[in-house]
């Protein structure tokens, strides 16, 4: 049997991941998920690449009561009105545009002072416009069990995946691109494999080099693909331990 073992997002992309119990899945995705990005100087999006020490930064986002909050490793932890918005900008990331307007107030200049660069705090104008390959990301234990060091949490919050599943052997989900997928309440139709970048060779914790995990995975895998990639076809709620169901093929 295959259910869902963990759930993560990240509310401001650059920054940490965060665990959650469930979420709710939109055509677009889930609301918060890379609902904020951070600008740089230059008006490109800025990035774990660039900034690798962010990935130490803690954000929680709450839509209904219309706040964000960053908690600084070793320091304060600071919250901000999302109605404090300032002037529109866009950047474009991976050929797709980010429009979203500028949040005024103190997150900006603490995220600035810790990364040692200019950022600006960006609210997307909705929800889907944060995420880069698709709304919905599906990896299993084993898989990353399989490739990389450290204990289950670790290793999720390094590969940054939306829906963690167990009960798969390694790698069986790439045999899931082209089928349906009921879980719980949601169905969705995986698209394609994820090819990974090289945040994943970077602690999850500092953001420091750590494990030469592209150079792993094409020596097991022959290519940097792990995990796939699904859209949502039935909106509804996904919540740990849920029952996920491989269906027919779309085709």
């Amino acid at each position: 049997m295959v259910t869902v073992s963990r759930l993560q997002f990240a509310p401001v992309k650059g920054l940490s991941v965060v665990e959650c119990d469930e979420v709710r899945l939109e055509a677009d995705g889930v609301a918060e998920d890379r609902r904020l990005y951070l600008l740089a100087e230059d008006g490109s999006v800025a990035t774990l690449r660039e900034h690798p020490g962010l990935a130490a930064v803690t954000p929680a986002l709450d839509l209904t009561a219309g706040t964000v909050s960053l908690a600084f490793p070793d320091g304060p932890t600071l919250t901000g009105s999302l109605d404090a918005v300032g002037e529109p900008v866009s950047a474009t990331l991976y050929g797709r545009e980010r429009p979203g307007r500028v949040l005024q107030g103190p997150l900006g200049e603490a995220l600035s002072a810790y990364a040692g660069a200019r950022l600006r705090l960006v609210l997307h104008d909705r929800a889907g416009l944060g995420w880069d390959e698709g709304p919905v990301t599906v990896i299993s234990r084993a898989s990353m069990a399989d490739l990389a060091p450290g204990d289950d949490v670790e290793r999720a919050r390094r590969f940054r995946m939306l829906v963690e599943v167990d009960g798969p052997t390694a790698y069986e989900e790439d045999g899931w691109v082209g089928h349906r997928l009921t879980v719980g309440s949601t169905q969705l139709e995986v698209t394609e494999r994820l090819g990974r970048c090289v945040v994943i060779t970077r602690s999850p914790d500092s953001g420091r080099p750590d494990w030469a995990g592209l150079k792993q995975l094409v020596t097991v895998r022959g290519d940097i693909g792990l995990g796939v990639i699904a859209r949502v076809t039935t909106p509804g709620t996904l919540r740990v331990g849920d029952r996920v169901e491989v269906g027919a093929p779309t085709g």
